[in-house]
C-alpha cells in the first residue's frame, strides 16, 4: 500500500509587464518584465534543488503563455514536460479586461459590487463565485488523478489565492490574505483527510532585488474581496 501524501505545489507566474502597470489581464496576456524573468529563473534553480531529494512526478499549467514560460523553466530544471490544463486559467472579467485596477475601481465600481454581490459577472465575464468553484474543482480533479504523487501546478495569483482559501482558510472568499508574490510557491499536503498547508506563498528563493513591495491598488478597497490577476 502507498502510504505517501497527495502533495500540491502552486506556483504563481513570474510578474508581467501587466502586472507592473496594475492592469487587469486575466485571460489576456503580458509578456514577463526584467524582475519576472529574475524570479522565474530563481524558482527554477529552487525546483532544481529540491528535485535533487524529492520525486516530482507530474508538471501542470495554465494555457496562458506567461504561466507556461515559468513552466518551462522549471520544466527544464526537473526534467519534466509540462502538461497544459486550461482550468488553471486566471479568473476573466471578460470585456473589462485589459483595464486599470483603479480604472475598474473608480468606473466600474467592481469590488464594491463584488463585495455586495459576490455572483456578479462583468459583460462574458466570470463572477467570484463561479471562479473560485472553478478554480477548486479544477485542482480536486488533478489531486484525484495523482493521488499519492507529487505535483506542480504553475498558475495565477487569484487561481492560487481561491484554492488555498477553500482548503487551508475558513472558505470566506477573502482571498487578499492569500494572495501570492509572483513565483511564490505553496506547498499543500492531504494527510487522508484534509489538506494542510506545509508551506505557503514562500518566496525565500527570490532574491532581494526582484522582491516586490509595492501593493496593488484594490488593496486599498475597503469593501475589496481580492481578486488578483
Amino acid at each position: 500500500m502507498n502510504t505517501k501524501n497527495t502533495r500540491v505545489i502552486l506556483v504563481r507566474h513570474g510578474e508581467t509587464e501587466a502586472n507592473l502597470q496594475q492592469m487587469w489581464h486575466g485571460s489576456l496576456d503580458a509578456p514577463l518584465t526584467e524582475r519576472g524573468r529574475a524570479q522565474v529563473a530563481a524558482t527554477a534553480a529552487r525546483f532544481a534543488e529540491c528535485a535533487k531529494h524529492e520525486q516530482i512526478d507530474v508538471l501542470y499549467v495554465s494555457p496562458l503563455p506567461r504561466a507556461r514560460s515559468t513552466a518551462a523553466a522549471i520544466a527544464g530544471a526537473i526534467g519534466l514536460t509540462p502538461i497544459v490544463e486550461d482550468g488553471l486559467r486566471e479568473f476573466s472579467i471578460g470585456d473589462w479586461e485589459g483595464r486599470t485596477y483603479r480604472d475598474l475601481m473608480d468606473n466600474e465600481q467592481l469590488w464594491h459590487r463584488w463585495a455586495i454581490d459576490p455572483t456578479f459577472r462583468p459583460p462574458n465575464g466570470e463572477s467570484p463565485v463561479s471562479f473560485g468553484e472553478r478554480a477548486v474543482a479544477a485542482l480536486e480533479e488533478l489531486a484525484a488523478r495523482h493521488r499519492h504523487q507529487t505535483f506542480v501546478a504553475v498558475s495565477h495569483g487569484g487561481l492560487i489565492g481561491a484554492v488555498l482559501d477553500a482548503w487551508i482558510g475558513d472558505r470566506s472568499g477573502d482571498w487578499i490574505r492569500w494572495e501570492p508574490h509572483n513565483c511564490a510557491v505553496s506547498v499543500l499536503d492531504w494527510d487522508g483527510d484534509r489538506w494542510y498547508g506545509t508551506l505557503v506563498n514562500d518566496i525565500g528563493h527570490i532574491p532581494p532585488e526582484a522582491v516586490i513591495h509595492e501593493r496593488p491598488d484594490y488593496h486599498q478597497e475597503p469593501e475589496a474581496a481580492d481578486y488578483a490577476d
